[in-house]
């Protein structure tokens, strides 16, 4: 993984998604970005796969290597270094709500947090608001290995 990740390093991505955090579950509806930076805040994930992506959520995927390329719009180069270390495609990024607003589809999360497919999203029982949770207060598991083989090469 280390030579793939020198392929494809960070700085040659032109904009990295927010990270999932666990109080994304209860921060209600997305917000156009540039509302919620004049608001004094920053976008956070949903945020931005809602208002500045171009997909739709009924979109059926194939088995590809790849996700189509123009919905990701500024994340793209992101979304494809992470598709080819990752060697799966992004799934698709939102879902419709049950009122049919749009919202981060917990999938989209899990994968780019690097869990394996539905580590979260096939646990029976947990709703749309838990998935996003549990992810967001997870960690990114190719991280928590670098850091523990750093840390013992400390001693």
């Amino acid at each position: 993984m280390t030579a793939v990740a020198r392929l494809f390093p960070r700085d040659k991505a032109e904009q990295l998604f927010k990270t999932p955090t666990a109080n994304l579950a209860n921060n209600g509806s997305a917000q156009h970005p540039d509302k919620r930076k004049a608001g004094g805040h920053g976008p956070t994930l949903e945020d931005e796969v809602v208002f500045l992506l171009n997909v739709d959520p009924d979109t059926e995927t194939d088995d590809g290597p790849h996700s189509p390329a123009d919905w990701w719009g500024p994340f793209a180069k992101a979304v494809y270094r992470w598709e080819v270390i990752r060697g799966t495609a992004a799934p698709v990024p939102i879902v419709r709500g049950p009122r049919g607003g749009l919202k981060l589809a917990p999938k989209f999360a899990e994968w780019m947090m690097g869990l394996p497919d539905g580590w979260v999203t096939d646990v029976p029982g947990l709703t749309h608001q838990e998935q996003i949770g549990r992810i967001g207060n997870g960690v990114v598991p190719q991280q928590a290995y670098a850091a523990f083989k750093h840390l013992l090469t400390l001693s």
